[in-house]
């Protein structure tokens, strides 16, 4: 990957100053550039794009998605002229909505680690893929015949009044196995991943952008639970 992902070390970064190295035309008004820096999240997890501002002294376009495509981050920008190919750009993400992404994201997790501490996750509920967008959910492997929606409910209200402290850093697979809750299929081996920590309460693999603390989710409220054949769904929003 020609870019430096700025925002798997600091999830609080909101500008940088960035070079480019590639510009694709996209359709007219648009285009697809590669930087050799970023603050922008790039779509994926679960997790929305960022959107923001590109500018330099000549320049200027709107960021309107990140994605990673064929192993490169790709900005995607609606612009009057294209961009050129070594000029300096200002990065500004839209902070707002990075900022709800990341409580849902770290929301998500909360719920996660409590279905962890009640003794649901992975052994009975084995977590599969996550939207942490406008209508968020988990989706677990596996069912169970109780009602845990209060239960779940309780310890989640629990954790964020304890205020825990998320922490994350590169480390090599086989480090991360051995405190990992749980690893999902398909990580790569050959390379350090980042840990996500949750302080008293484990870890687990994860590529998104987190909040400090579970205090800062604010109120998580757990939806529903319902079951669609082998499959449990959890769904839940952040009132406010």
């Amino acid at each position: 990957m020609k870019t430096q992902l700025i925002y798997l070390d600091d999830s609080y970064r909101k500008e940088m100053d960035a070079q480019i190295i590639e510009v694709q035309p996209d359709g007219e008004g648009k285009y697809r550039l590669i930087l050799d820096k970023t603050v922008f999240y790039a779509m994926g997890g679960g997790q929305p794009t960022d959107q923001g501002t590109l500018t330099s002294f000549t320049w200027n376009g709107e960021v309107y998605q990140v994605i990673m495509k064929d192993g490169e981050i790709w900005h995607y920008v609606n612009a009057k002229s294209a961009p050129t190919v070594g000029d300096t750009v200002h990065g500004v993400i839209n902070w707002d909505r990075r900022y709800k992404n990341m409580r849902y994201h770290s929301g998500g997790h909360i719920i996660d680690f409590a279905l962890y501490l009640l003794g649901y996750s992975p052994q009975k509920l084995n977590p599969q893929k996550a939207d942490h967008g406008k209508k968020p959910y988990i989706i677990y492997q596996g069912t169970i015949q109780e009602d845990i929606r209060q239960k779940l409910q309780d310890k989640v209200n629990e954790m964020i009044n304890q205020d825990l402290k998320f922490s994350w850093l590169f480390q090599p697979y086989e480090d991360l196995q051995k405190e990992a809750i749980y690893l999902q299929p398909g990580l790569p081996t050959n390379k350090p991943l980042r840990t996500l920590r949750l302080e008293t309460v484990g870890a687990v693999a994860d590529g998104g952008t987190q909040i400090h603390s579970t205090s800062e989710a604010g109120k998580v409220v757990v939806e529903n639970i319902t079951t669609e054949g082998d499959t449990t769904i959890v769904s839940y929003s952040l009132p406010g």
